[in-house]
């Protein structure tokens, strides 16, 4: 069993990477400190706030992809939503919030899946401004069939994105398991160099390949959980973290020590370390959350090589 010294606080510690920063430059360091850093288990306990929480564990409803977001907004309201298509619901988080901070679980379930050709495209982003002799011809966003347009824009996630300076070229595929949209699509079969103006953007589809794809029908419900950041932390907390009640003193200030700054041991570990490492693990992992003094936590963990 190896114990390290006690670690620096965090408010040291820049005062410590200064000093590591000149050594450095004198030629005088070396290895041996990240060695031994390497053969270490660390654990850190960073505060949870209310807000913190929300934005780790949730996604707002607005930020919800294209292809999902009408669908889990009618989820919220009490129905079934559906997304039909080749690209998901796009749900990033488990969670997700309205801006009345009204906190829902949202639940997927891949209802029917059926194979269709998709055609794959790449497409890049000008701006219609930057043509000094002026545009080449296009066809209006507004012209394309609506299943092409909300294809582009599942596609994207935020059709917004495009307005920003320089956006890079993105890939989209579209794929219908309708005969009768795929013989409205103007992107089915290839159609290289389609060019599209949408919003003082021109977009301009390079044909990449056709290839087999799943396209799947997928059902969306919504259960609410909390109704402010507050009781959220606490339905997280108690959904996917741990609470440490009556700690031993040794186990005390393993904890103490990692709320100040982390605490660190080399294989093999002490009794009070690797019970609180039990104590704070699922199925094997370390928990995201931990309740400890009445207060909620952040973990970050990393085991030693």
């Amino acid at each position: 069993m190896s114990r390290p010294p006690r670690r620096l606080s965090r408010r040291r510690t820049v005062l410590l990477t200064a000093t590591a920063s000149l050594t450095a430059l004198s030629g005088c360091s070396t290895n041996d400190q990240a060695d031994g850093a390497r053969a270490e288990t660390v654990l850190q306990l960073d505060e949870a706030s209310p807000v913190g929480v929300s934005n780790e564990f949730s996604t707002p409803v607005d930020a919800v992809g294209h292809a999902g977001r009408a669908a889990v907004r009618t989820a919220i309201d009490g129905g079934e939503g559906t997304v039909d298509g080749y690209y998901g619901p796009g749900v990033s988080a488990p969670y997700v919030v309205t801006d009345d901070a009204e906190y829902y679980c949202v639940e997927t379930e891949t209802v029917d899946s059926v194979a269709a050709p998709g055609y794959a495209y790449t497409v890049e982003v000008d701006s219609v401004d930057s043509f000094l002799l002026g545009p080449p011809s296009s066809v209006p966003f507004a012209d394309l069939p609506e299943h092409d347009r909300d294809v582009v824009r599942d596609a994207l996630g935020d059709a917004s994105l495009i307005h920003a300076p320089h956006y890079p070229p993105f890939g989209v595929t579209f794929a219908y398991a309708s005969a009768e949209r795929r013989e409205r699509s103007r992107f089915v079969p290839e159609n290289d160099g389609q060019r599209v103006e949408w919003d003082g953007e021109l977009l301009r589809f390079a044909f990449e390949g056709e290839r087999s794809v799943n396209v799947a029908t997928v059902a969306v419900r919504a259960d609410r959980v909390a109704s402010s950041q507050r009781e959220f932390r606490r339905a997280v907390g108690e959904e996917r973290g741990r609470s440490i009640d009556d700690p031993t003193a040794d186990q005390r200030a393993v904890l103490d020590e990692a709320v100040d700054s982390e605490y660190a041991e080399s294989p093999p570990h002490s009794e009070a370390f690797a019970t609180v490492l039990d104590a704070l693990s699922a199925d094997g992992e370390v928990v995201p959350l931990v309740r400890y003094d009445g207060s909620w936590y952040f973990t970050h963990f990393s085991r030693a090589d």
